[in-house]
């Protein structure tokens, strides 16, 4: 593969906006049958929470979804939603629980294996779950939270990204070596894959793209259909989504981008992209020009994972959930360490952020994780609510909601997150 080091033909049409972002993986697994039925809704565990101190900015109502990633057989694959009307009053409430088994039971190609990832189309009127021990892919209908779609994309789902004009959805094959893509047409609710249209990663591989196994797909640049790839042996991919067959128009070896490069987001004109493994972690800072400067997190932390843009964009948390346990605050104008908040549940993993910004929900792993290993073993799995302050620069512990057994033994363990604003 031909080595290049800018990004300078897609990055200078990037001018805001977050990535998805996601990274551990597991080895992939056979789903197993489950009965034909519907979802329920049943009650979880509430947390016990002192009366609240302040209030956040009213805003939109919003609903925040979470998924206890474990096995079914474990009393996992459940999807968890809870209403901003308890979270901003620092109450948990009881959620709405849905059981994804049942949920998917008889559609499409069926049950999928361990719901690690989760996302929203753009109009948020559906919801994408990834399943990273086999192929399924959920499209699910948020009002009424019907699974309308279940597509298997081959040997893992790892991750699941909707392009800026709804019309594909981008899903990392991450043991396949494969870039799938469906294309979605969310108000019929009809969704296709044709295998033969998948992009092979492991054609590519070489010395400077050792394991061409997609993390995620991370950012579409707005006005394009290029997407950024990150690698679990290092590097990143630059693909062309749109064209037929997808293509990789640009790329950055491994010894630029560190193995398992999980998060990204975009802002003010420049693309963060992390990478982190049990023994260290890395942020870079990408300009139209190229790679503008590589900020190593090693020293705080290790397993760099989760990223959110906090106060409009001024500064970038970035949690480690190796050693360290906490987020690391990024000054975006100045691209430097501005702060480290401490006051975060061990393991913390993916974010999401309240539509006001005061609030940003963490994911926090449980004592067992089902995947990414002994970095990702937490102690209490659930979400913590971190209130933002210092417009951005600071944070501190609002809220914690507890999912799934809480003890030391549980298998519990929440991993995707995201934040669904209701119409």
């Amino acid at each position: 593969m031909e080595r290049t080091q800018t990004f300078v033909a897609t990055l200078s049409l990037i001018v805001g906006g977050v990535g998805a972002l996601v990274a551990g993986c597991s080895p992939a697994a056979q789903p197993t049958a489950t009965p034909q039925a519907t979802a329920t809704t049943q009650p979880a565990p509430t947390a016990t929470i002192p009366a609240p101190t302040a209030t956040p900015t009213p805003g939109p109502q919003y609903e925040l979804w979470a998924i206890d990633q474990s096995d079914a057989d474990k009393g996992g694959a459940k999807l968890y939603i809870y209403a901003s009307k308890d979270l901003e009053q620092k109450q948990a409430g009881t959620p709405e629980v849905v059981d994804l088994t049942v949920a998917a039971g008889g559609v499409g190609a069926g049950v999928g294996v361990r719901p690690h990832a989760l996302s929203f189309n753009g109009t948020q009127t559906h919801a994408l779950i990834a399943h990273v021990a086999s192929g399924h892919v959920y499209v699910m209908r948020t009002k009424d939270r019907k699974v309308v779609a279940s597509i298997d994309v081959g040997e893992q789902a790892h991750w699941a990204a909707v392009s800026p004009d709804d019309k594909s959805i981008l899903v990392a094959n991450q043991n396949g070596k494969k870039l799938a893509r469906i294309t979605a047409d969310f108000a019929a609710e009809k969704f296709t894959h044709d295998p033969a249209q998948d992009l092979n990663l492991a054609a590519l591989e070489d010395k400077d793209y050792p394991d061409n196994a997609p993390i995620c797909p991370l950012i579409f640049a707005p006005g394009t259909q290029n997407t950024y790839v990150t690698l679990r042996g290092g590097g990143l991919l630059v693909v062309d989504a749109g064209s037929t067959p997808m293509k990789v128009v640009q790329s950055l070896p491994k010894d630029i981008v560190s193995p398992a490069g999980c998060g990204g987001v975009a802002t003010g004109g420049k693309v963060y992209i992390d990478s982190g493994t049990a023994t260290s972690g890395h942020v870079y800072v990408f300009k139209p020009e190229g790679l503008a400067k590589t900020l190593v997190m090693t020293e705080y932390g290790t397993d760099t994972h989760g990223m959110m843009l906090v106060g409009k964009g001024r500064y970038l948390w970035v949690g480690n959930r190796g050693l360290g346990d906490n987020i690391v605050v990024i000054d975006t104008q100045t691209d430097t360490v501005a702060g480290m908040i401490t006051a975060v549940r061990p393991a913390p993993d993916i974010m999401g952020i309240s539509p006001t910004g005061d609030i940003v929900y963490v994911a926090v792993r449980g004592p067992n994780p089902a995947t990414g290993g002994a970095p990702a073993r937490g102690e209490r799995p659930g979400v913590h609510a971190l209130k933002v302050t210092q417009n951005g620069a600071s944070g501190e512990d609002w809220l914690f909601i507890p999912i799934g057994d809480q003890g030391a033994t549980s298998t519990s363990d929440v991993h995707g997150v995201a934040v669904r604003v209701v119409k």
